[in-house]
């Protein structure tokens, strides 16, 4: 029979990806300094229902219709069995039960219930389980993704672009939000919070100590702007002076000289003639 690989803990989905999540073993260490033997349960103690995840379809998984858990998910998810559900356990291999990916582990949904009247019909109702909404947002944040995507297009990276080899495909701010959306939903936020300032105008004036035009910079400051093109008010021509930059302003330019002032002035080389 083919192994059940998909139980529900805390109201999300889990995968087994080395066979029947119910069949898991212990990963403590034993006195004898192997890898304990025993399963983490006992007997069947959760039974195998179908759960909806939204528009995406269904799956079959160990677990229960209801919310609370029937088992200890705190021991399962540390794959402990109830020897060694002690704080001072010591892991002799990785747990590895990993959260259920809507993209990675698709071959595990179907479009219908496998209890489907004959004519091929979807089944009037199935058990829900607390992942449908957090599936919903996976799958909708995935189909933002390729929506974004489909509308990338090649861009010259200098005035004519007659230099093919500066082409280059520009991240465009829907394709950086739908990315922070899905990392978002992913639990990383440290990325979802890049992303999404990434998806907004930035200052982006350099930051390396010495600069110069013809000198590529490697930092940047990416505090957001109003619009693109304009410094942060921690860059504007007015504050040139406390960075030690050049004070030299040009009717319409809203940039600071990248050169540093001559010794005892306030301008540089080329500004103060």
């Amino acid at each position: 029979m083919k192994p059940r690989q998909l139980v529900v803990l805390r109201g999300r989905l889990w995968v087994s990806p080395e066979g029947d999540a119910h069949a898991l073993q212990c990963v403590a260490r034993t006195r004898k300094g192997s890898r304990c033997q025993n399963p983490v349960e006992h007997g069947q103690l959760l039974g195998l229902h179908e759960f909806r995840l939204g528009s995406a379809g269904y799956v079959q998984a160990y677990g229960h219709p209801g919310a609370a858990d029937t088992v200890d998910a705190d021991r399962w998810l540390a794959q402990h069995c109830t020897l060694h559900d002690i704080p001072e356990a010591i892991d002799c291999e990785t747990p590895e039960l990993r959260r259920f990916d809507i993209v990675r582990d698709v071959a595990h949904v179907q479009a219908y219930r496998s209890d489907v009247a004959y004519d091929g019909e979807p089944a009037v109702r199935a058990e829900e389980a607390g992942t449908t909404g957090a599936q919903d947002t996976i799958t909708g944040s995935v189909a933002a993704v390729f929506e974004a995507a489909t509308q990338l297009r090649p861009r010259p990276g200098y005035v004519n672009g007659l230099d093919y080899d500066e082409w280059y495909i520009e991240a465009t701010p829907d394709l950086l939000r739908a990315l922070a959306q899905l990392s978002r939903t992913c639990h990383e936020r440290e990325l979802a919070n890049w992303l999404e300032q990434s998806s907004k105008p930035l200052c982006m004036e350099p930051l390396d100590a010495v600069l110069s035009y013809d000198t590529y910079p490697k930092t940047w400051c990416c505090r957001s702007v109003k619009a693109a093109g304009l410094p942060c008010e921690l860059h504007v021509p007015e504050r040139a002076a406390d960075l030690g930059r050049c004070t030299y302003t040009h009717p319409g330019h809203t940039r600071i000289c990248r050169t540093a002032p001559l010794e005892g002035g306030d301008r540089c080389k080329v500004h103060a003639a």
